[in-house]
């Protein structure tokens, strides 16, 4: 039974299935005649009985709809059928005599204001998919054809002059334009860390489209030179090979807020899609009007997203700078939060980064009480604080304002799989993966977590729909190591085993602790343990130095390498390990 059936002319197509590509975006099920059928086979069995199983007819409203046979046909059906109307403008009209009994009475929704749509709708029993119960959103997931347009923005190529590095800036432009886009709903787009990723890829754009299952690519160029800039940017459709548009802009650095909203602008021109108004108020927000401020935070980002202490240490001091420029820029007390909790949880224990972090924090919300995602970071300091109630809550409460955005999902997910709720934690990775369903991250968290409950079944599967996705990533960056780990472990989890030990042996030449580490927890729980014992030993020597994780794998009867107690290379991993403690102290 579909949740809504749309009736409109043909001359109203274009607008017709935009509205249908929205509502299916909100997890709703859309009945549309899109093939275009003529009168004597539309009258079909299947357009009769799905008008009189809808829950909410919907008739778009415009002077060839009102002169249309079909239109008034399958109104009469709904009016008869005692079927929910929803009567929506796509231009105001008088209503001829066919038209005014059927809606007498009826308040007309505009086209232009999605928003009021949709309230309309949850008012005839059609909700979002965030406002459906969990047995309503998995029965939604169980088919969910996704239909909405696909894009990527490929790294911008940096053109500036010899001896000026503008790398940062070029991927920053194209991560602040994911950013933007973000916010549609219509719009399938790449995340900005594996979208800046494909400049290392040594791939076509139309092999990329294939990987990706992607029709639309934005290409971008950025020459900078002191103040001046000059950005080139174009829209490919790799179906037909057609450019949308490509245009070029010119201008000083504190040109670029405008420059960003026009080719924001142009893309959603291009791709003809249709914004509901609190869409377009997020893709043109400004953290800042102060273009030094901003020029400052994008830097800040590039070195946050190389996940090492010196990139945390130099985002935190550039986020410090734009906060200095422009003491009102929200994102930017967010973001140095986050990095200052990430400093603390990898690099150091000084109480007063969480501190700092938490004044930020509440900086942050008092310039700006609607920045949800500022209670991703509060949600984390908390948890390193110990204060597990309130952390709990920060997640909850980033939900409860911003259901359908990811981060508050996979906050609480997270909290529950590090305090060790792993039973907790699989129903808030299930629906931050509803959102977005090929992150990596979310994904191996929550195969890690359904292991953890004891959910086999779910494991397997989830394991199994993540290993395609670890693969086609690693066909695109083979040298990230820690995802060859991620893989290997999912192998495991998928009961895949010989394949997961024969992926440890070649992977022990990795350099890094972290990676072999984990490496040799996986050798242990596989039975491997003098394997184990040796990538634990190389792991120790490459500078893992999380003194918990080590005692406690040191001393698991079940799955670390406590069955080697006695023999020379245990005794010396661990005397090893206790010198590590006294001098970390």
């Amino acid at each position: 039974m579909p949740d809504v059936f749309i009736s409109y002319s043909r001359k109203d197509s274009e607008q017709a299935l935009q509205l249908a590509e929205r509502l299916r975006a909100s997890g709703m099920d859309v009945w549309i005649d899109q093939v275009g059928l003529e009168l004597a086979s539309s009258w079909s069995r299947e357009i009769v009985e799905s008008i009189e199983n809808c829950k909410a007819f919907v008739l778009l409203l415009s002077e060839t709809a009102m002169a249309s046979k079909n239109v008034v046909k399958e109104l009469s059906i709904a009016s008869e059928s005692g079927r929910s109307i929803l009567p929506v403008e796509l231009q105001h009209v008088r209503l001829t005599s066919d038209f005014k009994y059927a809606l007498a009475g009826m308040q007309r929704a505009p086209i232009s204001d999605l928003d009021a749509i949709f309230r309309s709708l949850a008012k005839l029993g059609v909700a979002r998919a965030s406002a459906r119960s969990p047995e309503q959103r998995a029965e939604a997931r169980a088919t969910p054809p996704d239909i909405r347009k696909s894009l990527i923005v490929l790294p911008f190529e940096d053109l500036s002059p010899a001896g000026e590095d503008n790398g940062w800036f070029a991927d920053g432009l194209a991560g602040e334009l994911i950013d933007a886009l973000g916010h549609i709903k219509s719009l399938r787009i790449l995340d900005r860390k594996t979208s800046i990723g494909l400049r290392g890829a040594k791939l076509r754009t139309i092999e990329i489209g294939k990987e990706f299952n992607t029709r639309y690519f934005i290409e971008g160029s950025v020459r900078k030179f002191g103040e001046q800039i000059k950005i080139s940017v174009s829209l490919l459709d790799i179906e037909t090979g057609d450019y949308l548009w490509q245009e070029s802009h010119k201008g000083k650095f504190e040109d670029i807020f405008e420059i960003q909203e026009s080719v924001a602008e142009k893309v959603v021109a291009g791709l003809k899609l249709h914004l509901t108004k609190e869409e377009k108020t997020l893709m043109q927000r400004r953290g800042t009007e102060n273009a030094e401020a901003y020029e400052l935070f994008i830097k800040a980002n590039e070195y946050f997203g190389r996940q090492t202490k010196e990139g945390f240490d130099l985002a935190v001091q550039l986020f410090s700078e734009a906060i200095k420029l422009d003491p009102r820029y929200a994102n930017a007390y967010s973001n140095k939060a986050v990095a200052l909790a990430l400093l603390y949880r990898g690099y150091t224990r000084d109480h007063a980064l969480l501190e700092e972090g938490m004044k930020l924090v509440n900086e942050a919300l008092d310039l700006r009480p609607d920045l949800w995602s500022v209670y991703s970071p509060l949600c984390l300091i908390y948890q390193l604080q110990g204060k597990l109630e309130e952390a709990e809550q920060a997640a909850k409460e980033y939900i409860r304002n911003a259901p359908e955005e990811f981060g508050g999902h996979y906050a609480l997910g997270f909290f529950y799989y590090q305090i060790g709720k792993c039973a907790e934690a699989i129903g808030p990775y299930e629906q931050a993966l509803s959102v977005n369903p090929e992150n990596l991250h979310a994904l191996l968290n929550l195969v890690i977590s359904c292991d953890g409950a004891n959910e086999e079944e779910k494991r397997i599967a989830w394991a199994g729909a993540a290993i395609p996705l670890f693969e086609r990533h690693l066909k695109l960056f083979p040298e990230d190591e820690n995802s060859w780990v991620n893989h290997l472990m999912l192998l495991h989890f998928a009961g895949r085993d010989e394949e997961a030990l024969e992926a440890a042996r070649r992977l022990e030449s990795i350099e890094d602790g972290s990676p072999l580490y984990n490496i040799a927890c996986l050798q242990c729980a596989l039975h491997d343990y003098e394997a184990g014992l040796r990538t634990f030993r190389k792991a120790v020597e490459a500078g893992f130095r999380n003194i918990r994780l080590l005692k406690e794998f040191l001393n698991d009867e079940k799955e670390g390498i406590a069955t080697l107690k006695g023999t020379p290379e245990y005794e010396e991993v661990r005397e090893m390990v206790a010198l590590l403690e006294i001098t970390s102290e």
